[in-house]
């Protein structure tokens, strides 16, 4: 493929139209997720209507290199380049450049855009359609943005240079199109004002229910720990304030634990941190032994609420002595009744963490929803089952991008290093430093978002049915009465002068006025035209056998030297691709010989005119020589001559050109003034080769003129030939 040679004014228009655009798509407009309006590639478009694909690439890469800054994403120059390209090639062909990008992108876009989201941007498929959708509907407008800038703009139409039409097309389609372009510009930018709006207020619904159910949750929640705490505590005091004695503590307990079924277990410890109680009483075999060999001294909730005397909520830990399961503690000391600052040990209950799967369970939006809860230290508390998440270790998350926009929160809790967000959620925070979050999908969402433009792309497809037959209508109110004039005063009527007015149905008070003087006009002019038809016509005649004559005459001096009356170098250099191209179809050998007058300069300054006399000589006796039709002599400057001898035998050609530069050796040229005579030689230089040798003219002189410096070289008046072979 042969690039074009750039012209200094379109390459500056590529490039001005290229930084517009660059600085327009380093702003793109935001819409919903990664949604972006960009408006730079208009500029591509209005270059690839104009000046065709070379100067769009041009473009585009400026274009492209404005997205790659704001995406740091490398498809951008695969995608839109081509994209260029595609609509430079389809103007060249008169594709209307509307259809042009929509072809790109149903064809090559759309698939270029979805094997790159999901090989190498390892985009979820779930996410792939919405993007590919999204990116083609924003080449749609600003194909049909850059095409209605291009009508819009009287500079553009007249715009030196530029790319015209194939075919002129009817009023009636130039009509059709442009109102197609107009119907989708208003009708996508309408259309994703509304989806923008649409979508922001699901965004505020589904944050506003994701926070009253964090809120409701969060009550629940505290109220929860709240109430049992108060049943530990109350406990606790009681404890403290009776004279029970440590025997009669352990049914206490059970009985405490019993009307309080949000303990998994419960105990009492004494100073010691021995166990003195315990809840339920199915998990212990000998107490007594028990006590010997189990001590929670060192667990944290019998620190803080033996020596710092306060109520304890503990974070998450695994339990030990009823079991290994993930357990939360409350616990509260125990104070002796005579010494009410003393503590003499305490009461713990382990939460059943059931519970909050319960509520997870009652949520009104339990299948759309998830819920996580973390202690102080973050570590994981609770996780609905759908999420995977194991308790007790640590909640790590990431919150969402910048390339996704929304009116949410977003989080990735799988894929940490995704750009794709996985979940919107609501945060809230309870009393005791316990974070509670909500968590929503965010593919229904997009998924909804998706709906929205494949429904706008329905509608515009339906939009633009309507449009092509009311387009059709409204034309056709146009170009009836213009085709009927058309007809009517066309060249198959005009040898047919008539007085009668033309009459039809649809020449009366409904055609429009423009087209009714239009006709008028034309009427009143017919028979004046018609007059003056058959003058111009001998005028016509005359003029052409004139210019023929002339041709002929022009013809003769274009390819023939006007000294010697045989062809020039023009004319040689332009039958030698022809003779070489027949030569080698027929594997023939061809010769090519430069024949150049030996001191020519001193006979020029010895007999004055007799110089060109000379020259006449030489290129008649040429003639005389080489006879055949097929053989080519031509004056190629000054005193030389080129001679071309095509399917030559290449055994007989040296002898054949000694034999020419004899006799012209021989040849006596007399002076008709003073009758004096004198004779003049040549140097040959000659090259015989296979046409295969070379198409091209400058290889074969540049071997015939070293031979014709040899031949000068060594005395003069010699042939000397070259055969390759």
């Amino acid at each position: 493929m042969h690039l074009p040679a750039f012209q200094t004014a379109h390459l500056r228009l590529a490039i001005i139209l290229g930084v517009f655009g660059l600085v327009l798509n380093l702003f793109p407009i935001p819409l919903f997720a990664n949604v972006q309006l960009i408006l730079g590639n208009v500029a591509v478009v209005i270059v690839a209507i104009l000046l065709g694909p070379w100067y769009a690439l041009i473009t585009a890469l400026f274009t492209a290199t404005g997205l790659m800054i704001v995406w740091s994403s490398p498809h951008v120059y695969l995608l839109f380049l081509l994209e260029a390209l595609w609509l430079g090639f389809a103007r060249r062909r008169d594709i209307q450049i509307l259809y042009a990008s929509v072809s790109y992108w149903v064809l090559l876009g759309i698939p270029l855009l979805a094997i790159y989201m999901a090989i190498i941007a390892k985009m979820p498929a779930s996410h792939i359609p919405f993007t590919a959708i999204k990116q083609a509907v924003n080449g749609m407008i600003y194909a049909a943005i850059g095409e209605l800038c291009v009508v819009a703009i009287p500079s553009l139409w007249h715009f030196k240079g530029k790319l015209t039409n194939l075919n002129r097309r009817t009023f009636s389609s130039q009509l059709s199109y442009l109102f197609t372009l107009i119907i989708t510009v208003s009708l996508l930018v309408s259309s994703l004002a509304f989806n923008h709006f649409f979508i922001d207020k699901q965004q505020v619904m589904i944050n506003r229910n994701l926070d009253d159910t964090a809120t409701h949750l969060s009550h629940a929640t505290d109220n929860y720990l709240a109430y049992n705490t108060q049943v530990i505590a109350s406990t606790a005091k009681f404890l403290s304030l009776s004279n029970a004695g440590i025997n009669e503590w352990q049914a206490l307990l059970s009985s405490v634990h019993d009307s309080n079924q949000s303990f998994k277990t419960m105990l009492i410890a004494n100073e010691q941190g021995n166990l003195l109680a315990a809840s339920p009483m199915a998990n212990i075999v000998n107490l007594d032994r028990l006590a010997e060999i189990s001590s929670v001294m060192d667990r944290e909730y019998f620190i803080q609420a033996f020596y710092h005397h306060k109520t304890f909520v503990s974070p998450a830990f695994i339990g030990r002595g009823f079991g290994n399961d993930v357990i939360v503690a409350i616990s509260t000391p125990i104070f002796s009744p005579n010494a009410p600052n003393q503590a003499r040990g305490i009461v713990e209950g382990s939460l059943n963490l059931r519970y909050f799967s319960n509520i997870d369970k009652q949520n009104l939006h339990h299948e759309q929803q998830s819920i996580l809860l973390t202690d102080e230290n973050n570590n994981l508390i609770y996780a609905s089952e759908g999420l995977g998440l194991a308790p007790l270790s640590p909640l790590s998350f990431t919150k969402g991008s910048e390339i996704y926009r929304a009116r949410l929160k977003l989080m990735n809790l799988h894929n940490l290093d995704s750009n794709t967000p996985e979940y919107i959620y609501a945060q809230h925070k309870l009393n005791n430093g316990w974070q509670l979050y909500v968590l929503e999908p965010f593919v229904p969402l997009l998924k909804l978002a998706e709906r929205q433009y494949v429904n706008m792309v329905i509608l515009l497809f339906c939009s633009l049915v309507g449009a092509f037959f009311i387009t059709k209508a409204i034309s056709k109110l146009l170009t009836e009465p213009l085709s009927l004039l058309a007809q009517h005063f066309g060249p198959a009527v005009q040898d047919k002068a008539s007085d009668e007015k033309f009459e039809h149905d649809l020449l009366d008070k409904s055609t429009p006025k423009e087209i009714y003087s239009l006709y008028e006009s034309l009427a009143s002019n017919q028979q004046t035209l018609l007059e003056h038809q058959q003058e111009l016509e001998q005028k016509v005649q005359q003029r052409t056998q004139d210019l023929e004559a002339a041709n002929v005459k022009l013809k003769d001096l274009a390819e023939r030297d006007p000294l010697t009356n045989i062809y020039n170098r023009r004319y040689t250099e332009h039958q030698f691709s022809l003779i070489q191209q027949m030569c080698e179809r027929g594997q023939d050998a061809m010769t090519l010989a430069i024949l150049d007058l030996d001191h020519f300069k001193q006979i020029n300054d010895t007999y004055g005119h007799l110089g060109g006399e000379c020259l006449k000589v030489v290129a008649e006796l040429l003639t005389s020589f080489f006879k055949r039709d097929i053989d080519l002599l031509s004056r190629y400057g000054g005193e030389e001559f080129l001679l071309i001898l095509p399917m030559c035998n290449a055994l007989n050609v040296e002898a054949h050109l000694n034999e020419f530069k004899q006799q012209l050796a021989d040849t006596v040229i007399i002076n008709p003034q003073d009758n004096r005579s004198f004779n003049v030689t040549a140097s040959i230089g000659a090259v015989i080769a296979n046409a295969t040798y070379s198409d091209a003219l400058e290889y074969w002189l540049k071997q015939a003129d070293a031979n014709l410096y040899l031949s000068k070289e060594q005395g003069r008046d010699r042939v000397v030939c070259s055969l390759i072979v």
